[in-house]
Protein backbone atom coordinates (compact mmCIF):
# COMPACT_ATOMS: atom_id res chain seq x y z
CA UNK A 1 0.00 0.00 0.00
CA UNK A 2 1.66 3.73 -1.18
CA UNK A 3 1.58 5.73 1.43
CA UNK A 4 -0.65 8.92 1.46
CA UNK A 5 0.75 11.78 0.02
CA UNK A 6 0.51 15.25 1.91
CA UNK A 7 -2.08 17.98 0.71
CA UNK A 8 -0.51 20.76 -1.20
CA UNK A 9 -1.69 24.19 0.26
CA UNK A 10 -4.27 25.94 -1.79
CA UNK A 11 -2.97 28.98 -3.28
CA UNK A 12 -4.09 32.21 -2.85
CA UNK A 13 -7.01 33.62 -4.76
CA UNK A 14 -5.79 36.24 -7.34
CA UNK A 15 -7.50 39.67 -7.31
CA UNK A 16 -10.18 40.27 -10.39
CA UNK A 17 -8.01 42.71 -12.79
CA UNK A 18 -11.60 43.92 -14.83
CA UNK A 19 -11.12 47.47 -13.10
CA UNK A 20 -7.79 48.27 -13.91
CA UNK A 21 -8.23 46.92 -17.28
CA UNK A 22 -11.70 48.62 -17.92
CA UNK A 23 -10.46 50.49 -21.26
CA UNK A 24 -9.12 47.22 -22.62
CA UNK A 25 -12.97 45.72 -22.09
CA UNK A 26 -14.07 48.94 -24.43
CA UNK A 27 -11.77 47.95 -27.36
CA UNK A 28 -13.20 44.19 -26.92
CA UNK A 29 -16.13 45.11 -27.05
CA UNK A 30 -15.49 47.78 -30.51
CA UNK A 31 -13.70 44.41 -31.64
CA UNK A 32 -16.62 42.58 -31.34
CA UNK A 33 -18.59 45.16 -33.52
CA UNK A 34 -16.37 45.40 -36.09
CA UNK A 35 -16.23 41.52 -36.33
CA UNK A 36 -20.22 41.97 -36.15
CA UNK A 37 -20.55 44.02 -39.63
CA UNK A 38 -17.81 42.14 -41.38
CA UNK A 39 -19.90 39.28 -40.86
CA UNK A 40 -22.72 40.71 -42.29
CA UNK A 41 -20.43 42.06 -45.01
CA UNK A 42 -19.44 38.24 -45.37
CA UNK A 43 -22.89 36.72 -45.61
CA UNK A 44 -23.94 39.65 -48.27
CA UNK A 45 -21.54 38.52 -50.52
CA UNK A 46 -21.98 34.60 -50.08
CA UNK A 47 -25.84 35.37 -50.92
CA UNK A 48 -24.37 37.13 -53.78
CA UNK A 49 -22.12 34.45 -54.98
CA UNK A 50 -25.41 32.22 -55.39
CA UNK A 51 -26.49 34.35 -58.37
CA UNK A 52 -26.33 32.84 -61.79
CA UNK A 53 -24.50 33.84 -64.62
CA UNK A 54 -27.28 36.20 -66.28
CA UNK A 55 -27.49 38.05 -62.95
CA UNK A 56 -23.42 38.87 -63.72
CA UNK A 57 -23.69 42.36 -64.94
CA UNK A 58 -25.16 43.49 -61.21
CA UNK A 59 -23.02 41.70 -59.19
CA UNK A 60 -20.90 44.29 -58.73
CA UNK A 61 -23.78 47.31 -58.39
CA UNK A 62 -24.93 44.49 -55.65
CA UNK A 63 -21.69 44.25 -54.18
CA UNK A 64 -21.15 47.75 -53.81
CA UNK A 65 -24.89 48.44 -52.56
CA UNK A 66 -24.36 45.58 -49.70
CA UNK A 67 -20.97 47.23 -48.77
CA UNK A 68 -22.63 50.91 -48.52
CA UNK A 69 -25.52 49.86 -46.62
CA UNK A 70 -23.73 47.51 -43.91
CA UNK A 71 -20.85 50.18 -43.79
CA UNK A 72 -22.86 53.20 -42.91
CA UNK A 73 -24.63 54.25 -40.23
CA UNK A 74 -28.33 55.53 -40.61
CA UNK A 75 -28.71 58.98 -41.08
CA UNK A 76 -29.81 60.99 -38.02
CA UNK A 77 -32.70 63.38 -38.13
CA UNK A 78 -32.02 66.97 -38.99
CA UNK A 79 -32.27 68.93 -35.84
CA UNK A 80 -34.06 72.44 -35.81
CA UNK A 81 -32.68 75.02 -35.25
CA UNK A 82 -34.60 77.64 -33.27
CA UNK A 83 -33.34 81.16 -32.73
CA UNK A 84 -33.12 82.61 -29.27
CA UNK A 85 -34.75 85.38 -30.40
CA UNK A 86 -38.18 83.58 -31.70
CA UNK A 87 -41.18 84.31 -29.44
CA UNK A 88 -44.01 81.77 -29.41
CA UNK A 89 -47.20 82.55 -31.48
CA UNK A 90 -49.96 83.80 -29.20
CA UNK A 91 -53.52 82.21 -28.78
CA UNK A 92 -56.54 84.29 -30.56
CA UNK A 93 -58.16 85.59 -27.45
CA UNK A 94 -61.97 85.96 -27.22
CA UNK A 95 -63.47 89.23 -28.99
CA UNK A 96 -65.50 90.72 -25.55
CA UNK A 97 -68.97 91.51 -26.30
CA UNK A 98 -70.00 94.62 -26.89
CA UNK A 99 -73.43 94.69 -24.90
CA UNK A 100 -71.40 93.47 -21.77
CA UNK A 101 -68.67 96.39 -22.54
CA UNK A 102 -71.81 98.79 -22.33
CA UNK A 103 -73.60 97.28 -19.30
CA UNK A 104 -70.06 97.87 -18.02
CA UNK A 105 -69.53 101.08 -19.19
CA UNK A 106 -73.29 102.48 -18.16
CA UNK A 107 -72.37 100.72 -14.28
CA UNK A 108 -69.37 102.80 -14.33
CA UNK A 109 -71.05 106.13 -15.51
CA UNK A 110 -69.70 106.37 -19.14
CA UNK A 111 -72.83 106.68 -20.62
CA UNK A 112 -71.24 108.07 -24.02
CA UNK A 113 -69.03 104.96 -24.65
CA UNK A 114 -72.44 102.43 -23.28
CA UNK A 115 -74.06 104.51 -26.12
CA UNK A 116 -71.15 103.75 -28.52
CA UNK A 117 -71.19 99.99 -27.31
CA UNK A 118 -74.63 99.44 -27.77
CA UNK A 119 -75.25 100.52 -31.19
CA UNK A 120 -71.77 98.66 -32.05
CA UNK A 121 -74.08 95.83 -30.71
CA UNK A 122 -76.86 96.85 -32.86
CA UNK A 123 -75.02 97.12 -35.90
CA UNK A 124 -73.83 93.67 -35.76
CA UNK A 125 -77.47 92.19 -34.43
CA UNK A 126 -80.35 95.01 -34.79
CA UNK A 127 -83.14 92.63 -33.52
CA UNK A 128 -81.45 92.01 -29.98
CA UNK A 129 -83.92 93.36 -27.87
CA UNK A 130 -81.65 94.19 -24.61
CA UNK A 131 -79.15 96.40 -26.55
CA UNK A 132 -82.44 98.48 -28.01
CA UNK A 133 -84.20 98.91 -24.26
CA UNK A 134 -80.24 100.00 -23.07
CA UNK A 135 -79.80 102.68 -25.90
CA UNK A 136 -83.00 103.63 -26.09
CA UNK A 137 -83.08 103.92 -22.12
CA UNK A 138 -80.06 106.41 -21.92
CA UNK A 139 -81.71 107.86 -25.15
CA UNK A 140 -84.00 109.13 -22.61
CA UNK A 141 -81.84 110.04 -20.49
CA UNK A 142 -80.53 112.05 -22.52
CA UNK A 143 -83.50 113.96 -23.80
CA UNK A 144 -83.81 112.82 -26.73
CA UNK A 145 -86.99 111.37 -26.89
CA UNK A 146 -87.57 110.70 -30.53
CA UNK A 147 -84.56 108.26 -30.49
CA UNK A 148 -85.95 106.41 -27.89
CA UNK A 149 -89.29 106.22 -29.34
CA UNK A 150 -87.28 104.63 -32.19
CA UNK A 151 -85.92 102.56 -30.04
CA UNK A 152 -88.97 100.59 -28.09
CA UNK A 153 -91.12 100.26 -31.13
CA UNK A 154 -88.13 98.85 -33.24
CA UNK A 155 -87.52 95.92 -29.51
CA UNK A 156 -91.55 95.53 -29.68
CA UNK A 157 -91.13 94.78 -33.41
CA UNK A 158 -88.52 92.33 -32.90
CA UNK A 159 -90.04 90.79 -30.16
CA UNK A 160 -94.07 91.77 -29.43
CA UNK A 161 -94.19 89.38 -26.88
CA UNK A 162 -91.38 90.97 -24.86
CA UNK A 163 -92.81 93.12 -21.93
CA UNK A 164 -90.03 95.18 -20.99
CA UNK A 165 -90.48 96.63 -24.73
CA UNK A 166 -93.87 98.19 -23.56
CA UNK A 167 -92.28 99.10 -20.42
CA UNK A 168 -90.07 101.18 -22.19
CA UNK A 169 -92.61 102.80 -24.41
CA UNK A 170 -94.63 103.56 -21.89
CA UNK A 171 -92.00 105.46 -20.27
CA UNK A 172 -90.79 107.59 -23.23
CA UNK A 173 -94.83 108.48 -23.60
CA UNK A 174 -95.13 109.44 -20.31
CA UNK A 175 -91.72 111.15 -19.82
CA UNK A 176 -90.70 112.28 -23.34
CA UNK A 177 -94.27 112.82 -24.42
CA UNK A 178 -96.49 114.28 -21.54
CA UNK A 179 -98.78 111.50 -22.86
CA UNK A 180 -99.79 109.85 -19.67
CA UNK A 181 -103.19 107.97 -21.17
CA UNK A 182 -101.05 106.29 -23.53
CA UNK A 183 -98.76 105.57 -20.89
CA UNK A 184 -100.75 103.50 -19.45
CA UNK A 185 -102.15 101.48 -21.79
CA UNK A 186 -98.22 100.41 -22.50
CA UNK A 187 -97.83 99.78 -18.87
CA UNK A 188 -101.39 97.75 -18.83
CA UNK A 189 -99.77 95.33 -21.74
CA UNK A 190 -96.23 95.21 -20.34
CA UNK A 191 -98.11 93.45 -16.98
CA UNK A 192 -99.75 91.14 -19.08
CA UNK A 193 -97.12 89.75 -21.27
CA UNK A 194 -94.59 89.86 -17.77
CA UNK A 195 -96.81 89.66 -14.52
CA UNK A 196 -93.53 89.56 -12.71
CA UNK A 197 -93.31 93.37 -14.51
CA UNK A 198 -96.41 94.37 -12.62
CA UNK A 199 -94.71 95.34 -9.51
CA UNK A 200 -91.24 96.97 -10.48
CA UNK A 201 -93.34 99.42 -12.72
CA UNK A 202 -96.49 100.25 -9.82
CA UNK A 203 -95.06 103.10 -9.38
CA UNK A 204 -94.80 104.58 -13.11
CA UNK A 205 -98.41 103.02 -13.58
CA UNK A 206 -99.71 105.16 -10.36
CA UNK A 207 -97.90 108.31 -11.52
CA UNK A 208 -99.60 107.93 -15.40
CA UNK A 209 -103.21 106.99 -13.50
CA UNK A 210 -102.76 110.47 -11.40
CA UNK A 211 -101.43 112.52 -13.88
CA UNK A 212 -104.08 111.29 -16.70
CA UNK A 213 -106.98 111.68 -14.19
CA UNK A 214 -108.34 108.52 -14.53
CA UNK A 215 -109.86 107.34 -11.30
CA UNK A 216 -111.40 103.99 -11.90
CA UNK A 217 -107.50 102.67 -12.19
CA UNK A 218 -106.40 104.70 -9.39
CA UNK A 219 -109.31 102.39 -7.65
CA UNK A 220 -107.84 99.30 -9.84
CA UNK A 221 -104.24 99.95 -8.86
CA UNK A 222 -105.23 100.52 -5.11
CA UNK A 223 -106.85 97.32 -4.82
CA UNK A 224 -103.71 95.72 -6.58
CA UNK A 225 -101.21 97.30 -4.02
CA UNK A 226 -103.94 96.25 -0.56
CA UNK A 227 -103.67 92.61 -2.22
CA UNK A 228 -99.72 92.62 -2.79
CA UNK A 229 -99.14 94.25 0.10
CA UNK A 230 -101.79 93.84 3.01
CA UNK A 231 -99.88 94.98 6.07
CA UNK A 232 -97.58 97.74 4.21
CA UNK A 233 -99.30 100.95 5.91
CA UNK A 234 -99.07 102.72 2.26
CA UNK A 235 -102.12 100.57 0.91
CA UNK A 236 -104.07 103.10 3.55
CA UNK A 237 -102.63 105.85 1.35
CA UNK A 238 -103.66 104.56 -2.22
CA UNK A 239 -106.96 103.60 -1.24
CA UNK A 240 -107.27 106.99 0.74
CA UNK A 241 -106.33 109.28 -2.69
CA UNK A 242 -108.55 106.98 -4.60
CA UNK A 243 -111.34 107.19 -2.60
CA UNK A 244 -110.81 111.05 -2.13
CA UNK A 245 -110.01 111.27 -5.91
CA UNK A 246 -113.46 109.80 -6.03
CA UNK A 247 -115.04 112.51 -4.63
CA UNK A 248 -115.66 111.30 -1.07
CA UNK A 249 -113.03 112.75 1.03
CA UNK A 250 -115.21 111.63 4.03
CA UNK A 251 -114.51 108.33 3.46
CA UNK A 252 -111.08 108.48 3.25
CA UNK A 253 -111.17 110.37 6.24
CA UNK A 254 -112.42 107.68 8.35
CA UNK A 255 -110.73 104.95 6.77
CA UNK A 256 -107.37 106.57 7.30
CA UNK A 257 -108.27 107.92 10.98
CA UNK A 258 -108.85 103.87 11.91
CA UNK A 259 -105.78 103.27 9.75
CA UNK A 260 -103.45 105.98 12.29
CA UNK A 261 -104.95 104.88 15.61
CA UNK A 262 -101.49 103.52 16.18
CA UNK A 263 -99.80 106.43 14.62
CA UNK A 264 -98.72 105.65 10.94
CA UNK A 265 -96.09 106.99 8.19
CA UNK A 266 -95.93 110.67 7.04
CA UNK A 267 -97.31 109.46 3.97
CA UNK A 268 -100.42 107.86 5.48
CA UNK A 269 -100.80 111.85 7.33
CA UNK A 270 -100.50 113.71 4.44
CA UNK A 271 -103.08 111.72 2.77
CA UNK A 272 -105.48 112.77 5.30
CA UNK A 273 -104.62 116.37 5.56
CA UNK A 274 -105.33 116.22 1.69
CA UNK A 275 -108.51 114.36 2.48
CA UNK A 276 -109.39 117.14 5.20
CA UNK A 277 -108.46 120.23 2.72
CA UNK A 278 -110.54 118.47 -0.09
CA UNK A 279 -113.73 118.89 2.49
CA UNK A 280 -112.37 122.54 3.29
CA UNK A 281 -111.77 121.58 6.75
CA UNK A 282 -108.58 123.37 6.79
CA UNK A 283 -107.57 123.32 10.74
CA UNK A 284 -108.17 119.60 10.44
CA UNK A 285 -105.96 119.52 7.45
CA UNK A 286 -103.32 121.71 8.91
CA UNK A 287 -102.72 119.42 11.98
CA UNK A 288 -102.37 116.61 9.52
CA UNK A 289 -100.05 118.42 7.63
CA UNK A 290 -97.69 119.64 10.22
CA UNK A 291 -97.78 116.07 12.00
CA UNK A 292 -96.55 114.96 8.21
CA UNK A 293 -93.91 117.59 8.31
CA UNK A 294 -92.66 116.59 12.10
CA UNK A 295 -92.14 112.94 11.24
CA UNK A 296 -89.88 114.37 8.19
CA UNK A 297 -87.82 116.02 10.15
CA UNK A 298 -87.28 113.39 12.19
CA UNK A 299 -86.38 111.22 9.33
CA UNK A 300 -89.78 109.44 8.46
CA UNK A 301 -88.78 108.91 4.50
CA UNK A 302 -92.18 106.98 3.65
CA UNK A 303 -92.93 110.59 1.34
CA UNK A 304 -90.55 109.40 -0.95
CA UNK A 305 -91.65 106.09 -1.03
CA UNK A 306 -94.80 107.14 -3.12
CA UNK A 307 -94.81 108.16 -6.12
CA UNK A 308 -96.93 111.16 -7.05
CA UNK A 309 -96.13 113.29 -4.74
CA UNK A 310 -93.24 114.71 -3.00
CA UNK A 311 -92.08 117.18 -0.28
CA UNK A 312 -92.58 120.07 -2.38
CA UNK A 313 -96.27 119.11 -2.18
CA UNK A 314 -96.68 119.18 1.62
CA UNK A 315 -95.47 122.28 1.64
CA UNK A 316 -97.70 124.01 -0.59
CA UNK A 317 -100.34 122.19 1.12
CA UNK A 318 -99.04 123.61 4.63
CA UNK A 319 -99.11 127.28 2.77
CA UNK A 320 -102.77 126.21 1.38
CA UNK A 321 -103.76 125.83 5.43
CA UNK A 322 -101.78 129.01 6.85
CA UNK A 323 -103.51 130.78 3.85
CA UNK A 324 -107.21 129.72 4.46
CA UNK A 325 -106.93 129.74 8.44
CA UNK A 326 -105.42 133.50 8.46
CA UNK A 327 -101.75 133.06 8.88
CA UNK A 328 -100.71 134.80 5.75
CA UNK A 329 -97.03 135.71 6.93
CA UNK A 330 -96.73 131.80 6.92
CA UNK A 331 -98.49 130.76 4.04
CA UNK A 332 -96.45 132.84 2.21
CA UNK A 333 -93.49 131.50 3.58
CA UNK A 334 -94.60 127.62 2.50
CA UNK A 335 -95.38 128.91 -1.18
CA UNK A 336 -91.66 130.97 -1.18
CA UNK A 337 -90.09 127.36 0.07
CA UNK A 338 -91.85 125.52 -2.38
CA UNK A 339 -91.02 127.23 -5.51
CA UNK A 340 -87.34 127.17 -4.66
CA UNK A 341 -87.72 123.28 -4.50
CA UNK A 342 -89.86 123.24 -7.73
CA UNK A 343 -88.84 126.29 -9.59
CA UNK A 344 -91.23 124.90 -12.66
CA UNK A 345 -94.45 124.80 -10.37
CA UNK A 346 -96.03 127.82 -12.36
CA UNK A 347 -99.15 127.79 -9.77
CA UNK A 348 -97.13 128.82 -6.58
CA UNK A 349 -97.02 131.84 -8.17
CA UNK A 350 -100.43 133.03 -7.91
CA UNK A 351 -100.65 131.35 -4.23
CA UNK A 352 -97.82 133.94 -3.42
CA UNK A 353 -99.84 136.68 -4.57
CA UNK A 354 -102.87 135.72 -2.83
CA UNK A 355 -100.62 135.65 0.27
CA UNK A 356 -99.36 139.31 -0.03
CA UNK A 357 -102.71 140.27 -0.29
CA UNK A 358 -104.05 138.31 2.86
CA UNK A 359 -101.11 139.99 4.74
CA UNK A 360 -101.82 143.70 2.81
CA UNK A 361 -105.73 143.96 2.74
CA UNK A 362 -106.84 146.22 0.36
CA UNK A 363 -108.21 148.97 3.11
CA UNK A 364 -111.71 150.21 2.77
CA UNK A 365 -113.12 153.78 2.69
CA UNK A 366 -113.81 155.32 5.88
CA UNK A 367 -118.01 156.48 5.43
CA UNK A 368 -118.35 159.92 6.36
CA UNK A 369 -121.63 161.35 8.20
CA UNK A 370 -123.02 163.94 5.46
CA UNK A 371 -125.10 166.65 6.19
CA UNK A 372 -128.13 167.79 3.90
CA UNK A 373 -128.16 171.47 2.05
CA UNK A 374 -129.89 173.57 3.69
Amino acid sequence: MLPRLPRLPRLPRLPRLSRPFAPFRVFRVFRVFRVFRVFRVFRVFRAFRAFRAPFAPFRVLFAAFALLTACTAPPSPPTQVVSPEASPTPLPTATPDPYQVGIALRAAGDLEGAMAAFSQTLALNPDFVPARLARGTLHLTRGEPSAALADAQAAIAADPRDGHAYALLGEVLRVGYDDPSGALQAYRQAARLDPTLAEAIFPVRWRAAVEAGQIEEMVSLAEEYATAHPDNPLAAYYRARATTAQGTPRTAIGELVEALEGGGPAAVWFALGEAYAADAAWPQALTCYEQAQRQIAAGDASLGQVPDVSVADLTVGLGKAYLYTGACAQARAMFERALAMEPERDEVHALIGQALICEHPRPTPTPYPSTPRP
